[in-house]
């Protein structure tokens, strides 16, 4: 039978965290970071809460403006530049009538504009969750068992297709079945370690290999 299936968002649909603007902006406005702190300290992170660990790591606020300058920053170059992780689309295009959800750190506008420019509005209407809303963001569990009640689905039964360690620990306290992607445009050679560490004992490198892995998991009694 098969499973529910619920997606991270960025670098896993979109092959959006090389077009992050947080490094940049932070960068830019006196807070030097550079792309390996970028992946250790924020990526899968909710904007507020990277902000929180931005100031917690420089010890000083950022400017009030930084997060406006950011976003306007960050739409311009996803306008100018999105593309889908390869083999997403078709992936989800042919999953027919399972159920499937998004549940992502970026906020509700971010994402809106993200699956336009993808043309994946509809298959994700009305269950495209967002830790934005939430009181807690990854690692904690709360977005992906929000993405469950909108398919309805029991969270045992939900697979999740993740590319950061954050969301796979969320998925993991959410009693979820995590596959961990490395087919992200950001994901080094040592990714799939990374992933697997955090609790991710399912990797794929391309979305061949989650639709091999997906059959497995469905032909499985839950």
């Amino acid at each position: 039978m098969p499973r529910p299936i619920i997606f991270d968002f960025d670098g896993v649909i979109a092959d959006s965290e090389v077009l992050s603007a947080f490094r940049d902006c932070l960068t830019a406005f006196g807070f030097p970071t550079s792309e390996e702190e970028e992946s250790q300290h924020y990526r899968g992170l909710r904007l507020k809460d990277c902000v929180a660990v931005a100031e917690r790591l420089h010890k000083r606020k950022l400017p009030g403006d930084f997060v406006d300058v950011y976003r306007a920053r960050s739409f311009e170059r996803l306008r100018r530049e999105l593309k889908p992780v390869s083999g997403a689309v078709e992936f989800i295009r042919a999953l027919g009538d399972r159920p499937i959800a998004i549940a992502s750190s970026s906020g509700p506008a971010r994402l809106e504009l993200c699956l336009t420019l993808l043309g994946l509005t509809e298959p994700f209407a009305g269950r495209v969750c967002s830790a934005a809303d939430l009181a807690r963001g990854k690692p904690f569990p709360d977005v992906y068992l929000h993405a469950a009640k909108t398919l309805p689905a029991d969270p045992r039964t939900c697979i999740v297709i993740e590319d950061g360690t954050h969301g796979v620990q969320a998925a993991v306290a959410a009693g979820m079945t995590p596959i961990g992607l490395t087919a992200g445009s950001h994901c080094g050679p040592d990714h799939g370690s990374r992933l697997r560490a955090a609790g991710a004992s399912l990797i794929a490198e391309n979305y061949q290999d989650v639709a091999s892995i997906v059959r497995t998991l469905d032909a499985q009694k839950t």
